[in-house]
């Protein structure tokens, strides 16, 4: 089964991925999330395979090795102990909007949802005004 989190990058360097990481239920609800989120800017709620952050060879994103399990809810680091960060996840986080950027698009989300969107929303907010970035993970196979 799949999963999806909605996820703070507390640290760029090396990357931490926050514990407070959001397991994003009902799967109607994230989908119609991403839509407003898309509509305001495609790249405002950037996807992720999770399996593809890691990476045992630096020619190639994923590991048979080691797997990512975002259910247990602490950081996970990407400094080499155990986690080595691939260029494919590299890549991946260049391409994201500047903080400010996601948070002004964010913040005009606030008018245009209900109830369901206004928990994920507003932690997204408080990440933002936080000083991280945000990204949707997608965790496979669970």
């Amino acid at each position: 089964m799949t999963r999806y989190w909605l996820t703070p990058i507390v640290n760029d360097s090396p990357l931490v991925l926050g514990a407070d990481r959001i397991h994003c239920t009902p799967l109607k609800a994230l989908e119609s999330l991403r839509e407003l989120a898309n509509g305001k800017h495609p790249r405002l709620l950037a996807m992720f395979k999770s399996s593809l952050l890691l990476s045992d060879d630096e020619e190639l994103c994923g590991s048979e090795f080691v797997e990512l399990d975002l259910g247990q809810f602490e950081a996970i680091s990407f400094d080499g102990k155990p986690f080595h960060l691939s260029h494919c996840a590299e890549a991946f986080l260049d391409r994201l909007l500047t903080r400010k950027e996601a948070l002004e698009l964010v913040s005009s989300l606030k008018c245009d949802v209900d109830s369901v969107h206004s928990n994920w929303i507003n932690q997204w907010l408080r990440w933002l005004e936080s000083g991280y970035d945000v990204i949707l993970l997608r965790e496979d196979g669970h």
